[in-house]
């Protein structure tokens, strides 16, 4: 006659007896874990060439885009080029200083573009009576393009 038993099917009837813990291994030993321990790296080294690189195309796109606003502020409002420049990009300059990285990289970015704020300015204002932008006239249709000709 068989018990419950021998009738129980699964890995605990055909392997016998186990260990009360499932994980261990046999060659398991309880204790501290002999592992090795790798030592740190330190970090990266800075390059010094790679962050001038990003640092000077990092600001002249900023003095770009500055650039180009200035210019459409010219044309809408009337407010001199050197003028809408020099206070759009030293907002800019201002900002990256506060909400920028404050590590190397950052203060870099940073004096690139107080360098492109001083030149820029300097240059547009030494050229504002060379620079003409002339007003942009709208026309509708119920004024006919003509009539501009023949009054000039």
């Amino acid at each position: 006659m068989r018990t419950s038993r021998s009738l129980a099917s699964g890995p605990d009837a055909v392997a016998g007896k186990r260990f009360t813990v499932r994980s261990r291994d046999i060659r398991w030993k309880e204790g501290r874990a002999k592992t090795r321990r790798s030592r740190p790296r330190p970090p990266p080294k800075p390059n010094l060439t790679l962050d001038l690189v990003v640092a000077g195309v990092a600001s002249l796109a900023a003095a770009g885009v500055v650039f180009c606003l200035a210019f459409i502020l010219s044309g809408s409002h009337g407010v001199p080029l050197y003028l809408g420049y020099a206070v759009i990009l030293g907002g800019v300059g201002v900002a990256c200083l506060i909400l920028g990285p404050r590590d190397r990289g950052g203060r870099m970015i940073a004096g690139a573009i107080g360098v492109l704020w001083l030149i820029g300015s300097a240059g547009l204002f030494a050229a504002r009576a060379e620079i003409v932008i002339p007003p942009h006239r709208h026309t509708t249709a119920a004024q006919p393009v003509g009539a501009d000709k023949a009054e000039g």
